[in-house]
């Protein structure tokens, strides 16, 4: 017996941070992106993946959010079943691309189908989303609900994701710096920094409102307003010392070959930016002048 789940990853286009504090943020499901998660029995427990090949529950400690996904969902079997849990795909880690809440989901949801526990949806997504608790501190519930989904979510912690399936009639690149970055840490910096100045919190309230601004251009197909609502919010994450200087080193050349707007995504200090081009060819453009600088790259049409 075996069960398989395959999970895709995302981006936030908007809101990174200010998510964690209430305030709205968009993001986009990445499907082209997914990791796929295969149960099946074993004569020990057994984690197989590019990156670690031995005991579950020895796994090193970037792995804590899954081994509380394979507890919660054993115990809820009433099993002491050993099984091999293999992870294959092609989200890279520490990227802001979702591989962390990617495999807990996809994780918890072979498991459901394993055992026959034909649990709920908010069932899988609570899972899902302690497991991102644990994995980094603090977690708003963004990445869980975009992995979950296959479009457009408008999400705060309050009212939880709304899918929208407007399109904005552009196109995104995604390019991976190739450095990883660090949630836990980044969440930790920004919050430390909102205790100690109130130019800090007024920016985090204006990163907030940039996630609506962005919602009421994106639904009017405003292209150019969403990119400027990009590079405002850069400004802002800039800000907090979230970029680097690789990131800046990707904007200045975005920009300078007719990208909308530019931003990182996701935690900052590393990871992936995004740059809202008005076509592929833009796009490709950017792209092929980046080549030299980024480990990969990623074109969505949006």
């Amino acid at each position: 017996m075996k069960s398989s789940f395959l999970g895709h990853g995302k981006v936030i286009l908007i809101g990174e941070h200010s998510v964690v504090y209430g305030y709205d943020a968009l993001a986009l499901p990445i499907t082209s992106l997914h990791i796929k998660t295969t149960v099946e029995p074993s004569e020990k427990m057994w984690m197989d993946t590019a990156h670690y090949q031995g005991p579950f529950f020895m796994a090193p400690d970037e792995y804590d959010g899954l081994k509380y996904v394979v507890k919660t969902m054993l115990k809820k079997a009433a099993s002491q079943a050993a099984l091999k849990i293999t992870y294959t795909g092609e989200i890279p880690i520490e990227r802001g691309l979702g591989s962390s809440a990617t495999v807990a989901l996809a994780t918890t949801r072979a498991m459901n189908d394993y055992f026959h526990l034909n649990l709920t949806e908010t069932e899988i997504i609570n899972i899902t989303n302690h497991a991102e608790m644990i994995n980094h501190g603090k977690a708003s519930g963004l990445d869980a609900a975009t992995v979950n989904s296959d479009c457009l979510i408008f999400f705060n912690q309050k009212d939880g994701p709304k899918p929208l399936r407007s399109k904005l009639q552009a196109t995104l690149l995604i390019m991976d710096t190739g450095d990883l970055g660090s949630t836990k840490k980044a969440v930790t910096q920004v919050h430390k920094l909102l205790n100690e100045s109130p130019t800090a919190q007024s920016n985090l309230e204006q990163l907030g409102r940039l996630a609506d601004e962005t919602k009421t251009a994106w639904l009017n197909k405003d292209a150019a307003t969403v990119g400027l609502a990009f590079n405002r919010a850069q400004e802002i994450l800039h800000s907090f010392n979230l970029s680097t200087g690789k990131i800046d080193q990707l904007q200045k050349i975005a920009l300078a070959n007719e990208a909308l707007g530019f931003k990182l995504s996701g935690s900052g200090l590393g990871g992936i930016v995004i740059a809202l081009c008005r076509n592929e060819d833009d796009a490709l453009k950017i792209a092929h002048k980046c080549q030299n600088i980024v480990a990969h790259s990623w074109i969505e049409e949006i």
